[in-house]
Order: structure tokens, then C-alpha cells, then sequence
């Protein structure tokens, strides 16, 4: 029989460990995406407010006495079974050493309800031809924010991180963040201003050209400032991701104000900006970084991306036998 995530030990751990009180404020507990393989629960952030939604899943076959590497994923409500489902599938195989997956996302019914939500937490700067496009699919309720990323950096670090290592047997000094599109630019961010906070990065397509090339300009001051980067980095893209238009994935309805967002931008190529912010990167050499370059996932377009994306990053960064887990 194939395990399952230790929802034993999870109920184990969850039962026999108290929090801090520095560490975030638990809410209540939720019913699992996993069911039973999984905990849910949710979490209100002294940092900016908000209620978050925290997802978690244990390795199998967890060890008494152990500590294990952490996942932090962005975008959870989107993502947290995919990533959940990969690293369970490659510790069974035996292909990367246990990992506990910590998903990040939101109190919501459906995903699409994170758009103003995500738009707050993983943003350094505004961007408004970008603002006005979610104007158009929010409509006028909710209230459209931007730049709140080191607030949110805050509650993972201040917050989460401290709650998440006082209930479950996580290492938190072996961490990798995982963020897709606007996540993986506020990975970069993070990257950039503050590459302490994990030592490992699975960035996928994030989108260079927001907040008029907000992440060249922080990876230009990091160059001038700091020379080194002691971190593993995985960045990827779809091979489809050839134009805004495919990213975006609006609806017909909505071809007017795509046109008009393609117009503000000149219609960028945004894996050809990808590629030329690979080049950059690798030019810089910094020191201590692990970077083998770009990967460029032909056949997949910013919705599938995350499939490979996800596992190339388990790959590299807890191969099984590398003794430290990265």
C-alpha cells in the first residue's frame, strides 16, 4: 500500500507541542485539501493583519528525533496539492530526502479570489497598467493594493516560520521558497534584498517588466552593493510563454483591455525577458550563488509550467544522499 503524508504523527506533533507566544496567532484548525494526509490552518498576521490560510504536509516515514527541510509555497490555494503530491512522489522514490511542504495562501472559496490579496503581499513597487487590468476582472469592490512584500516577508519570517518550527519537526535553517509568476517576483525580491531568508529559491516565470522592471533594478543594486549571494537558485519558464496575451490567459470578453495592456507594454516576449535577465545573472557571477541558468520548459505554457517547475527545484535542492538536504 502506498504511504500517505503521517497524519498520525501531524495529530502527534500538533497535540504535544505548544506555541510560543511570539509566534503567530492561530485561528482555528480547517479541514485539509489532502483529508487526512494533510493540516490546515489558519493564522492572523501581526505584520500586516491578515488572515492567512497555512497548509502543511509531512514526509512519510518520519523519524522520531528528526528535523526535516521546509518548503515554503507561494500561492497555495492554487498550488499546494501539486507540490504536496510531487515531493511525496519523489521521497517515495526515493529521489529527494523527506521534506515538509509548508503552503502559504488565503482564507477563500476559489483561487481567483487571491488576485487583490496576492497583488498586495508580492509586490515591492505599484504598477498601474497592470492595476487597471485587475480593476477590470475585480471590478469595483475590492480595494487594490501594492507593496506590501516586506510586510508579508515579515509575517513568514517573524511569524510563520517560529509557528511552523514549534509544531512540527521542521529545520528551518534548510528552507526553500517556491513562487510562480507574481510569486516568483517577490522571490526575487527577497533574493535580492534579503537572500538569508532561505537558502534555496524555485522561482518560475515571474514577470521582470512589473513595476517598470522593478526585480533588474533590485538585482542591479544587490550587484553594486553586495557581490555576494550564498543561495541555490532554479529559475524556469514555459517555452509558450512567447507573449503577454498567452500569460495573461484572459477571457474573450476581457480583448479589449488586454489590448490596451499589451499597447502599454510595446507586446513584450516575456520568456525573451527571462532569458535576458539569465544572461545578466550569470554574468554577474556572484559569489556562492548556485545557479546552473535558466531552464526553458518546451510545450508549457504559465499554467502548466509549475508541473516541471516544481519538481526540478525538489530535484536540485533535496536530492536524495546530498547530506544536508540541498
Amino acid at each position: 500500500m502506498m504511504k500517505t503524508f503521517a497524519a498520525v504523527s501531524l495529530a502527534l506533533v500538533l497535540a504535544a507541542t505548544p506555541a510560543p507566544a511570539s509566534a503567530a496567532e492561530m485561528v482555528r484548525p480547517v479541514p485539509s485539501s489532502l483529508g487526512a494526509s494533510g493540516v490546515m490552518f489558519d493564522t492572523r498576521a501581526k505584520a500586516n493583519g491578515e488572515t492567512y490560510r497555512i497548509h502543511v504536509a509531512l514526509p512519510p516515514g518520519m523519524e522520531p528525533g528528526a528535523r526535516y527541510p521546509v518548503v515554503y509555497l507561494l500561492d497555495a490555494d492554487w498550488h499546494f496539492p501539486l507540490m504536496a503530491e510531487t515531493a511525496r512522489l519523489l521521497v517515495e522514490a526515493g529521489a529527494i530526502a523527506p521534506v515538509i511542504v509548508v503552503g502559504i495562501g488565503y482564507r477563500v472559496t476559489r483561487p481567483m479570489e487571491t488576485i487583490t490579496l496576492r497583488t498586495r503581499d508580492f509586490t515591492v513597487a505599484g504598477d498601474r497598467p497592470h492595476e487597471e487590468l485587475i480593476r477590470k476582472i475585480v471590478g469595483e469592490g475590492p480595494v487594490i493594493r501594492t507593496g506590501g512584500a516586506e510586510a508579508f516577508l515579515a509575517f513568514i519570517q517573524q511569524e510563520l516560520k517560529p509557528a511552523i518550527a514549534a509544531r512540527f519537526p521542521a529545520d528551518n535553517g534548510r528552507t526553500a521558497l517556491f513562487g510562480h509568476s507574481l510569486g516568483g517576483t517577490f522571490g526575487l525580491n527577497v533574493l535580492f534584498r534579503h537572500p538569508e531568508s532561505f537558502t534555496a529559491y524555485g522561482l518560475s516565470s515571474p514577470p521582470v517588466l512589473w513595476g517598470e522592471e522593478e526585480a533588474l533594478k533590485l538585482e542591479t543594486d544587490r550587484a553594486a552593493r553586495h557581490r555576494d549571494l550564498p543561495v541555490e537558485l532554479v529559475l524556469s519558464v514555459g517555452g509558450d510563454e512567447r507573449t503577454l496575451a498567452h500569460v495573461l490567459g484572459l477571457p474573450p470578453a476581457m480583448k479589449a483591455e488586454e489590448e490596451k495592456m499589451l499597447a502599454a507594454f510595446g507586446n513584450p516576449d516575456p520568456a525573451a525577458q527571462l532569458m535576458g535577465f539569465d544572461s545578466r545573472l550569470r554574468g554577474r557571477a556572484y559569489p556562492g550563488l548556485r545557479y546552473s541558468g535558466l531552464t526553458i520548459y518546451s510545450g508549457h505554457g504559465h499554467g502548466s509550467v509549475p508541473i516541471p517547475a516544481f519538481a526540478a527545484g525538489l530535484l536540485a535542492f533535496f536530492k536524495a544522499g546530498a547530506g544536508d538536504g540541498r
